[in-house]
Parts: structure tokens; sequence; C-alpha cells
């Protein structure tokens, strides 16, 4: 097991590393900040100025070699398009209504997938089994942009439930709901038909048969012997919804304008500020991989044959 993690570790690592190599050079490739900055009359001395400031004179092998020195001091540049802060600092103010957004969002589509998926395996070609297929086709035909715009539609613009944009700062708990279904709504379908044929699968097992043998209540079966070993792929999955959440927030923030790092990694792109897009894919990148890694070693504990393939 030492092993294992040490190799997953390894892994992750260069993962980010490549993660952020890739980013920082295509940003070089889009222009430069200052033309966005700048005042088109503005002074070649001028220019050089800001250049310097925000230490855009140095050769491209210099500046990735001093964002690498800022990964491990902290310092991550200073913001073009924020009034000069710092990156970090523009980063940590918005980084907390993400969480929010895509920790509901990832709650709400595991536990109602997994209900779902295990319902619908208890009662196969039943009306409660076709209720949950049509969850999974619709669930999956439905982008999140246009879920989005049809809840603004339909709860804000005619019924007026719910507020169609802000974070909870601004609007409360009510604000959270329409953004975190139409964001999570996606991954209730994958969680559902993976929950379903793994249910489907442990149902027709010896053990399962064995249990009925001997009497027990069917419920107890189902919600406590079957879903045990029936959820495991469902984790599994966590690592890769947590990734396209956390993908699918860009769009999702920019429709219902939720103040997170989606929208503020639209606008840093826009403005080509280099020190805020390079923190965000950083920090971005680590939760992705850690996740991931953490749900490998959780898998390797539970099975031993995985760290031994």
């Amino acid at each position: 097991m030492k092993g294992y993690t040490i190799r997953r570790l390894g892994r992750g690592l260069i993962t980010v590393w490549l993660v952020t190599l890739a980013v920082f050079f295509l940003l070089r490739f889009t222009g430069n900040p200052i033309d966005y900055l700048a005042n088109p009359s503005i002074t070649v001395d001028d220019r050089e100025r800001m250049k310097r400031e925000f230490g855009l004179d140095q050769p491209w092998h210099i500046q990735y070699l001093l964002f690498n020195k800022g990964i491990f001091t902290g310092n991550f540049g200073v913001s073009v398009r924020w009034s000069g802060n710092e990156a970090f600092d523009v980063f940590k103010s918005r980084v907390m209504a993400t969480v929010q957004l895509v920790g509901v969002a990832l709650a709400f589509s595991m536990t109602l997938g997994l209900l779902l998926g295990v319902i619908s395996a208890a009662y196969p070609d039943s009306p409660l089994d076709r209720i949950g297929k049509l969850v999974a086709i619709t669930g999956q035909a439905m982008p999140a942009f246009w879920l989005g715009l049809l809840f603004i539609l339909l709860f804000s613009i005619w019924l007026g439930w719910l507020p169609s944009a802000g974070g909870l700062d601004r609007v409360g708990w009510k604000g959270i709901i329409m953004p975190s279904v139409s964001l999570g709504w996606f991954l209730v379908a994958a969680n559902m038909r993976l929950a379903r044929s793994s249910m489907l699968e442990v149902m027709d097992s010896e053990y399962i048969k064995m249990l009925r043998a001997k009497g027990l209540p069917r419920r107890i079966i189902i919600w406590k012997h079957a879903l045990r070993n029936a959820s495991l792929p469902v984790i599994t999955l966590f690592g890769v919804n947590l990734a396209l959440l956390v993908g699918g927030a860009l769009v999702t923030e920019q429709i219902f304008a939720w103040p997170g790092i989606g929208l503020l990694l639209v606008d840093a792109i826009l403005a080509r500020d280099y020190a805020v897009v390079q923190t965000v894919v950083f920090f971005s990148a680590i939760v992705i991989v850690l996740t991931n890694i953490i749900i490998d070693l959780a898998c390797a504990w539970l099975d031993p044959r995985v760290r031994l393939a």
C-alpha cells in the first residue's frame, strides 16, 4: 500500500506540473495584457514601465521559473485586471462561492442519482424503473446552460420564486438552488445509470441469494448488504464528477452571475490576466488531482486487487 501511495502521489505531481506548464505557455500566445490595460496613446516608456511592474519584461523561461518559485513562496504575482491586487487574494475572495456551488451540486447529484439507481434496480421494469430511465435520458440530453436558462425563465421570470443571479451573501440559500440543480442534473443521470447497473449485478450474486434464502427482509438486503457493494463504482466516479463540476461551473456561473472562480477565470482570460488565470488553474488542478488520489487510495484499501494490479 505504501508503494502504491507513493506512485500515485508522484503521478499526481507530474500531472499538476504538466497542466501549469501548458497553461503558462498557452496564455503567452494570446497576447500581451498591457495591450488590454494601457491606453492606446500611452508612451513607449510608460509601456515598458508597466511591463516591469507586472514582471512581463523578462523572457518566457524566466517568467516560468519565477512562477514556479512563487508556488513555494505563496507569491503568485500581481493581477492586471483587478487594480494590481495579489492574484492569490483575488482567487481567495471568490473560491468559497465555487466551493458552495460545487459542494451542493455534488451532494445533490450523488444522493439523488444513487437513490434513483437503487430504487430502479430494486423494482426492474416497474413504473419506478421507467421514471428512473426517463430521468437518466433527460438528464444526459439537456446541457447545463440550457437547463439553467429554462430554470431562470420558469422560476424567476414566470413564477418569481427564486432569484436569478447572485451569491449566498446577496440572495441567501434560495440563490443556490437553480445553479446547483442545473450544474448537477447531468451527473444525476450518470450516477443513476451506474448505480442501477451495479445494483442489478449485485442483486444477482450468490451471497444475495443466500440472504434471501435465510429469510432476511427485502429492505435490509437492498439497503444494507447490496448497496454497500453497489455504491463502490459510484464512489469511484466521485473524482470524475468533481472535475466535470469544476469545468461546468465556468458556464453555470456565467449564466447565474455566480461570483465564483469560474466567472473569475472567464474575466481573467478575457483580460489576459496571466497571474489570476495561472492561480485559478493551479489550485483547480491540485483539488482535482488530490481528490482522484484519495479515491484511488480508498478503492485500493477496500479492494487489494487494485494496488496489486
